[in-house]
């Protein structure tokens, strides 16, 4: 009887001692960017990322990220307790296939790879891998909130090294959140005044116009009768595509306004965005469509 309760009492061991194993297995899985959702299909991105990241020879890396609309950033760095010397690079940005890590291009030899999560970009090791364990959060840049980060120009005491050309130059630093203090291709309302080389005749009350919305990546629209709706795209710097076009089904007098804007908007490949102005192209160097704000 005592051998049976013996064998009985092992046997039970053996099977928490599996149980506790397989959790800790299960616990010991790593995060994989399969994980983590597509960001890139809007705009939600965009904006001013800030934080000090580890440093191996120095107190830490006070690091600031801005990712503009266009798919194109500005870094810059401060290695505390070395100076106030901020080093700057401006560039382009790549999305993985996933869309939910973008990489700076010009950034070579060192970490430049970010994970996107919600309000959040998450430095990756220099494999592409996320960085786990007990020192995982000191890797995170938060996003500043629109109301913390309005245009000012600060002159600060330290040098400026631009990484871009390795020149040195008394700081200006701006502080910029892309969707505010000036005219962005997103969220702005852009008036239609010329297609395919013609001038557009405003007719009735209603603007003809198109604004695009950063939060869903869907834009309206409107060309002289019907509501106009869809989704639109960036993949890289500068360039734009439209698609899932759809509008209300009212029937005008006149809808040749209307009919060539959605042909325009399927044949648009690259935008060129000058202050109040933003011009749409296709396939060739003349432009297909101008528009002007909206005031």
């Amino acid at each position: 009887m005592k051998l049976k309760l013996f064998l009985t009492c092992c046997f039970i061991a053996i099977l928490l001692s599996c149980q506790n194993k397989k959790e800790t297995n299960q616990e010991k899985k790593s995060l994989s960017l399969n994980d983590f959702p597509k960001v890139n299909n809007n705009q939600n991105y965009v904006g001013v990322y800030q934080g000090i990241l580890p440093c191996a020879d120095c107190e830490g890396m006070e690091t600031k990220i801005t990712v503009n609309e266009n798919n194109t950033y500005t870094k810059s760095v401060r290695y505390l307790g070395k100076g106030n010397k901020i080093f700057e690079q401006k560039g382009t940005i790549s999305w993985n296939t996933l869309g939910n890590v973008l990489e700076l291009l010009e950034i070579q030899n060192s970490p430049n790879k970010y994970l996107v999560t919600t309000g959040k970009l998450t430095q990756l090791d220099l494999e592409g891998k996320i960085i786990e364990g007990s020192l995982a959060k000191e890797y995170e840049l938060t996003k500043l909130p629109a109301h913390a980060v309005e245009i000012e120009n600060n002159q600060v005491t330290g040098p400026t090294v631009n990484l871009n050309n390795k020149l040195e130059a008394t700081a200006k630093i701006e502080h910029v959140n892309p969707a505010v203090g000036k005219h962005t291709l997103a969220e702005t309302k852009w008036k239609l005044i010329k297609l395919n080389g013609k001038t557009v005749k405003q007719k009735g009350s209603k603007t003809n116009f198109i604004k695009m919305n950063s939060s869903d990546g869907r834009f309206s629209a409107f060309a002289g009768c019907n509501n106009m709706m869809g989704s639109y795209a960036m993949p890289k710097v500068n360039s734009i595509s439209f698609s899932e076009i759809g509008a209300t089904r009212m029937a005008c007098p006149d809808m040749s306004t209307e009919n060539e804007f959605i042909r325009m908007l399927e044949e648009t490949t690259h935008y060129v965005l000058d202050k109040d102005n933003l011009t749409f192209f296709g396939t060739s160097k003349t432009p297909i469509a101008t528009f002007v704000v909206v005031n």
